[in-house]
């Protein structure tokens, strides 16, 4: 009897893991009701959950792939899954860092993205930026060479026009002295002419 619910409780756990390809594993410290009830409600606002194992068993249940978390799980264990598509592992590594400060849990390890990570491999993922900061700077990062295509194209025709405009001014000022210089000349003949019809 008993060896056939711990054989139940395995494949539940084995179950929830292979609907949730990423998980972290943490230990259970004093938490009241109170305290339990925020930290599932901060989870479950994340799309993730939390399931407090029997580590024998749930040892049992991991897969190749992770079957490097098994070495963490002593003491009170518990599991923080996150089925979907594309959960924020960042911002549930958060909150079990955050709630790790308070002793209430002790952020040991995860499998996450396909890599094991070690407890300072969940704190790096709890500091690092969640999506939506990545989405932000993803799209800065796209827009950035069209703004500085477009720094580039003013700056040229910026140029250009002040080419122009000097180019423009330097004939002008050429014409002026061109005109100066013809009535120079003919003030010279008719002073020159001047003297041959006194003769």
């Amino acid at each position: 009897m008993v060896k056939a619910i711990k054989q139940m409780m395995a494949e539940e756990v084995r179950a929830e893991l292979e609907g949730s390809a990423n998980v972290l594993v943490i230990g259970l410290g004093p938490m009241g009701a109170e305290a339990t009830v925020e930290f599932r409600d901060d989870l479950r606002a994340q799309g993730a959950h939390m399931r407090v194992i029997h580590n024998r068993t749930s040892r049992h249940a991991l897969d190749d792939e992770r079957q490097g978390l098994a070495q963490y799980f002593t003491g009170q264990t518990a599991l923080m899954l996150a089925p979907g598509d594309e959960p924020d592992m960042v911002a549930i590594a958060k909150i079990a860092v955050e709630s790790a400060k308070k002793k209430h849990v002790e952020a040991r390890a995860g499998f996450v993205d396909g890599e094991l990570l070690d407890a300072e491999g969940f704190d790096r993922l709890s500091k690092s930026p969640d999506k939506k900061t990545l989405r932000g700077m993803l799209a800065g990062t796209i827009v950035a060479p069209g703004r500085g295509i477009l720094t580039c194209v003013d700056a040229v025709l910026a140029g250009l026009a002040r080419c122009l405009r000097q180019r423009s001014e330097s004939a002008e000022g050429s014409e002026g002295e061109g005109e100066g210089d013809s009535g120079s000349d003919g003030e010279s003949g008719e002073a020159t002419a001047a003297p041959e019809a006194a003769e």
